[in-house]
């Protein structure tokens, strides 16, 4: 890993998705904290170099040269799986999934930051109304997971012991994910917009009512 200079893309889904994530579980729950560093690089520069690593696998196997929303939310949800930035306060223990977890939620506001954003461009309405939309869609539409049909366990809790089993499933790889795969997961994050669609459409048709 390097210290490259993150993007702009990246520095934008860090400070307004990642670190106040960091912030929100830390002050949630005094048992958890961040680590300072891993492997030798400041955590955000950790998970960056790891970002542009899986977003190099997906490039080579794309005609363009931009990840697209999903592809972009599996690339950065992989690379905190990896990186584990999530730790126990002086070794207090915390969920053996609370990494996987946390990865999931970034992946899926990911896909949240840019429907938002969609909202915007295509919104026909003064700059004024469009403000008073996007600050309405940050406080009152939240991005869901579906329910399980078959399932006795959520469907984020299944996803997150999926990526736990897969860091697990080779110990000489370390922390490395032996079967992440970038493509099935942005087929994940895929899905999850759709089906969190109508719920960002009733936000907008509430707010336009209002």
């Amino acid at each position: 890993m390097s210290r490259t200079q993150p993007s702009d893309t990246f520095k934008a889904l860090y400070f307004d998705i990642i670190d106040p994530l960091f912030k929100q579980i830390c002050d949630n729950d005094k048992n958890y904290c961040i680590k300072s560093q891993v492997n030798d690089l400041p955590v955000p520069f950790a998970i960056n170099a790891k970002y542009e690593d899986y977003k190099a696998e997906a490039l080579e196997h794309m005609a363009g040269s931009r990840l697209d929303r999903h592809k972009l939310a599996s690339c950065i949800c992989g690379a905190i799986v990896e990186i584990q930035p999530l730790t126990g306060y002086n070794n207090a223990p915390i969920s053996k999934t609370a990494n996987e977890t946390f990865a999931l939620y970034v992946g899926l506001y990911v896909v949240e930051y840019y429907m938002i954003y969609d909202c915007l461009l295509k919104t026909e309405a003064p700059d004024q109304k469009k403000e008073g939309l996007i600050k309405y869609l940050k406080e009152n539409f939240l991005m869901q997971f579906p329910d399980n049909i078959c399932d006795a366990q959520k469907y984020d809790k299944n996803l997150a012991n999926a990526l736990y089993w897969s860091r697990q499933s080779r110990g000489d790889l370390g922390n490395k994910l032996s079967r992440f795969d970038t493509w099935a997961y942005a087929k994940i994050f895929y899905h999850l917009e759709l089906y969190n669609r109508p719920y960002m459409e009733q936000a907008i048709t509430a707010f336009l009512e209002k």
